[in-house]
């Protein structure tokens, strides 16, 4: 089992219908939804949602 510190915290998107969830990524690339076994639509695949620097541009006070 993987020590607490070796497991990051992400968004993850269901390589089936794009759902995006809050997700753990394990130090051997495999990534689980939190809180749940599978997406809404039944698919237990998921891929690591990339960093936009899109967001960035919206301020706190912003949007």
């Amino acid at each position: 089992m993987a020590h607490k510190d070796d497991v990051t915290r992400v968004l993850a998107a269901c390589t089936a219908c794009g759902s995006i969830y809050a997700a753990r990524q394990w130090p051997d690339g495999e990534i689980r939804v939190i809180g749940q076994e599978s997406c809404s639509c039944g698919s237990t695949d998921f891929e690591l949602v990339e960093d936009s620097d899109d967001d960035s541009e919206v301020g706190p006070d912003e949007g």
